[in-house]
């Protein structure tokens, strides 16, 4: 279905309109991305992400370059298979009569960046992005864990360098397909999900800082540009 979805997004956006987009300083760009668990191996098995939503209003000051900025929210919900059963979290019962149940719940991820970048127009549609997002966001660990042992809230800076194919639809909207990958300035551990043991992870795996792959589309909107419909008759 994924796939389906990808493949009509594409096709829409190279057979709807032979448009260019004429004015490309100003722009309004809507992502959402699906996020990948990458480096920490515990953060990466731990924890499966689930959307990114990222508004942003872009700026092209010259020829080829511009700067953006906007709000991010992220969600990765907990993998409750991956986690060891943790003791006396609830009432339910095993042969040995000890009390355990696994982890359950997410991350939430709230912060905003500014994002700098080259930019060109390859083709009359279609065009190449490059940036790099600066930001900090405040991470909220919500766990049956942390719920009994308490909150494990962290607030990180992150860098996130971007690559992204514009397709134009017509004169003032093109689609986006986006990749990324996101270094955060903290280091994941299972007390973080309120998980009181190693799993069997040593040192050498929980090295690594907090990583995500990026991938997922974005459409945005070009202003000061009028936009013609095939559809509608003039008079």
């Amino acid at each position: 279905m994924r796939k389906f979805l990808i493949i009509l997004v594409l096709v829409c956006s190279i057979t709807e309109s032979n448009a260019q987009i004429g004015n490309d300083k100003w722009n309004i760009t809507g992502e959402l991305a699906l996020p990948m668990g990458m480096g920490n191996k515990m953060f990466r098995n731990y924890l499966n992400g689930i959307v990114t939503a990222h508004p942003k209003i872009q700026y092209k000051p010259f020829k080829h370059w511009y700067v953006a900025f906007g709000p991010r929210y992220m969600y990765y919900k907990v993998n409750e298979y991956r986690i060891p059963f943790e003791p006396g979290v609830s009432d339910d019962s095993i042969a040995d009569h000890k009390k355990v149940q696994s982890i359950y719940g997410g991350m939430h991820v709230l912060g905003g960046d500014i994002e700098l970048g080259w930019t060109s127009w390859v083709g009359p549609r279609l065009g190449l992005e490059l940036g790099v997002k600066t930001g900090i966001a405040q991470h909220w660990f919500n766990t049956s864990g942390t719920k009994k042992y308490g909150k494990q809230d962290v607030l990180a800076m992150y860098v996130e360098p971007t690559l992204s194919i514009v397709l134009a639809s017509d004169e003032a909207v093109a689609y986006r397909w986006i990749i990324g990958y996101n270094f955060t300035g903290y280091h994941f551990d299972g007390y973080r999900v309120g998980s009181t043991t190693s799993g069997g992870y040593t040192a050498k795996d929980l090295r690594a800082p907090t990583q995500s792959l990026i991938v997922g589309f974005a459409i945005s909107y070009y202003f000061k540009n009028q936009r013609s419909d095939v559809f509608l008759d003039e008079p």
